[in-house]
């Protein structure tokens, strides 16, 4: 999908279009030359961004079933960015030779001052005074977003991180979504959000997220497990699948078999969760206990400190 991209166009602009071209499937116009589509047929998948856009997606769809918007056959999150407060812990972890940089201080921080970011600071500051004089209602907020240097990410204002459709890894409950299957390198920065993101969704009762968010998953209608499929390759970085690495054709295969499993091909059940490590032979293994770290990380949502 050729999504409109930030910081020309900002959340929930991706979203919107992403949302639109599930919609165009179903229900195509007449001269669209296809067919409308079985949503059991249609699995949607991206990578980093992208693959948090995919969760995003399949969350907005979720939230959307009374209205009687049916939801696809599975996902796939290569990498995912789930998590747009950059909160957990391997985003600081000096030991991961990702080629991502540290994001502490938010993608935002990367960019060189020019006219264009000026003129973009100055919408931004109108967008949040804005957002602030609206009585939008309940707002998902901690004081760790209000910070001086600015915003974190150009995707979305800092009033905006915590929108589970923004940053899917914070939502209230990551149950009843469709089948997953998560994928994430051992040295990327983004490992420990795939890693509980992927737990959440599959243990939601275990894992409830933020603290701004406590006592919300009890009132949530979606408190199902969802169908998990997590792996975390050995020594893999950020979005390792568009280099020929060795482990590069076995996790495509891996793919495919979850494509064929989910809409049905094989005509084969799912099989239940699981959470492993591949080491650079293949071996499936459980996860390591440093994969473990984040689950008792107790800043999850809230940005690291700029010190």
């Amino acid at each position: 999908i050729n999504y409109r991209l930030a910081p020309q166009n900002q959340f929930p602009a991706a979203l919107h279009d992403a949302l639109a071209a599930y919609l165009y499937l179903l229900n195509p116009p007449k001269d669209a030359g296809f067919e409308p589509l079985n949503p059991k047929n249609i699995v949607l998948a991206g990578d980093s961004a992208g693959g948090g856009l995919s969760l995003a997606l399949g969350l907005a769809i979720r939230d959307a079933r009374d209205t009687g918007l049916p939801s696809c056959a599975g996902i796939i999150g290569l990498s995912p960015w789930v998590d747009l407060t950059a909160s957990t812990p391997s985003i600081l972890d000096d030991e991961c030779a990702d080629y991502l940089p540290n994001l502490k201080g938010g993608g935002a921080a990367h960019f060189l001052e020019s006219q264009a970011s000026k003129e973009y600071k100055e919408k931004d500051a109108a967008l949040v005074a804005k957002i602030k004089n609206q009585n939008l209602g309940p707002k998902i907020w901690h004081d760790s977003f209000d910070r001086p240097e600015g915003r974190l990410q150009l995707y979305v204002t800092n009033k905006g991180l915590a929108i589970p459709y923004v940053s899917p890894m914070l939502a209230e409950s990551l149950g009843n979504l469709p089948p997953l299957l998560l994928i994430a390198g051992d040295d990327e920065r983004l490992r420990d959000e795939a890693i509980y993101f992927a737990h959440r969704s599959a243990e939601p009762t275990k894992y409830k997220g933020p603290s701004y968010n406590a006592g919300k998953f009890e009132k949530s209608q979606f408190q199902t497990p969802t169908n998990t499929t997590f792996e975390i390759y050995e020594e893999m970085p950020h979005v390792f699948q568009f280099v020929d690495y060795a482990c590069t054709k076995m996790l495509y295969e891996r793919i495919a078999e979850f494509v064929n499993r989910v809409t049905n091909i094989l005509n084969e059940p799912l099989p239940p969760s699981s959470f492993n490590y591949i080491n650079l032979k293949g071996e499936l293994s459980p996860l390591k206990e440093r994969h473990k770290k984040v689950f008792n990380w107790e800043k999850i949502g809230i940005p690291h400190e700029m010190n």
